[in-house]
């Protein structure tokens, strides 16, 4: 097996467990993360699919590949479906905790006479 085929096992081992990490907020510093995880892991691989798929190049696929480009569209489609929706979600959460808090707040001073 060569090196980079290694690497590529270890360190997509990696971005999973960090992904998981961050998603989840298992660390006190993790959701402050995980957009840029997701930025720096969308652009690696897009780096890698243009560098050894360009149509300058004759390419002969081999399992390696497909196993690349399978991962990477499973990830590109999970973490734009994970992360959008989570972080919507959140938006979606804080917006409204910010406007009961206000009803509460105007309620209170109207009820006290």
């Amino acid at each position: 097996m060569l090196w980079f085929k290694n690497f590529y096992i270890y360190t997509q081992y990696f971005w999973y467990i960090f992904f998981i990490i961050s998603f989840f907020q298992i660390s006190k510093n993790a959701p402050e993360y995980l957009n840029e995880i997701n930025i720096i892991l969308k652009v690696l691989i897009c780096g890698f699919l243009l560098y050894r798929f360009n149509p300058l190049t004759k390419i002969i696929l081999t399992p390696f590949d497909r196993m690349v480009v399978f991962d990477s569209a499973l990830y590109l489609l999970f973490s734009s479906l994970f992360i959008d929706f989570y972080l919507l979600i959140k938006n979606k959460y804080s917006k409204l905790k910010k406007n009961t808090k206000k009803f509460i707040k105007i309620y209170k001073n109207n009820t006290k006479i």
